[in-house]
């Protein structure tokens, strides 16, 4: 049974602290990295937010999936994608530590007695930062192997408009631009400023097109029947492109597509976690 959020916690912190803590305490119980060969991991899920609650949670159940059954699991591998400049510094602290961070869990029947649990997690394949290059993040997201696109982005995330570098990445995945060979230089400086529905809009767009299947749009905000905020928000945005975009017919029939063949499945999330100390 679930522990009530008083009685059970997750926290973040460094690598370093928590391999001292575990060998000063004796209380501290420790799960080492996953002996793993990393280029193994194939990217099944793109996730907007990584931050404390995705990396405590998601992430942890996809690593403790990847020591169960570690060649099924494998193909299921998260990739990060980051929207705003604050995402560069996550990045760049996941990045130099190779992709895997610890986890603090502490669970008991009072808060003066607390038994503490640090887990190394290694589910995290790689992080993409759409304005770095927005270009290779809606590529990203339309991999066929990318089955789930999850979202941690807040409550302000789904309100968001579209801006002008939405529409211009849509209409490049439309005439097949993003198909190619292509990077964030070579497309409007505009498209480096897309919101995380317009990438997903300009990704959809190109599997559309080509003929595959779409992702699962998955929201983990903790917001009431929040699948169907995300699908509101999707249909929403695709029945607002401009009229200059002139998708014609592709675009009554995208839209339908949209509609009946992306699923958004509502989930029921009850957690926090705390800020990372310094």
């Amino acid at each position: 049974p679930t522990l009530p959020y008083s009685h059970f916690a997750r926290s973040l912190v460094t690598r370093t602290s928590t391999r001292r803590a575990a060998m000063a305490d004796k209380s501290v119980t420790y799960t080492a990295a996953l002996a793993c060969d990393r280029a193994e991991l194939k990217t099944g899920i793109a996730h907007f937010g990584v931050g404390g609650f995705h990396r405590a949670h998601q992430q942890v159940y996809l690593d403790e999936l990847l020591r169960a059954q570690f060649d099924t699991a494998k193909e299921w591998a998260y990739t990060g994608v980051g929207v705003l400049e604050w995402d560069v510094k996550m990045r760049d602290y996941l990045k130099n530590n190779n992709w895997q961070y610890p986890v603090v869990s502490r669970t008991g029947p009072t808060p003066e007695d607390m038994a503490m649990h640090v887990q190394d997690v290694v589910s995290l394949r790689d992080m993409v930062l759409s304005f770095e290059d927005p270009a290779a993040t809606v590529q990203l997201l339309a991999l066929p192997a990318v089955r789930i696109v999850s979202l941690t982005i807040t409550e302000f995330g789904y309100r968001v408009p579209l801006n002008d570098g939405d529409f211009k990445l849509v209409a490049l995945a439309f005439d097949g631009t993003l198909d190619g060979e292509v990077c964030g230089d070579d497309i409007d400086p505009a498209c480096r400023g897309a919101t995380v529905f317009g990438l997903i809009l300009a990704s959809l767009a190109v599997r559309f097109r080509s003929g595959l299947r779409p992702y699962t749009i998955m929201s983990c905000d903790n917001l009431p029947h929040n699948g169907e905020v995300a699908k509101k928000r999707v249909l929403g945005a695709a029945h607002n492109l401009p009229s200059e975009l002139t998708l014609g017919d592709r675009g009554v029939d995208f839209v339908r597509w949209l509609e009946e063949e992306v699923k958004y499945p509502s989930t029921m999330v009850d957690r926090i976690t705390p800020a990372t100390s310094p």
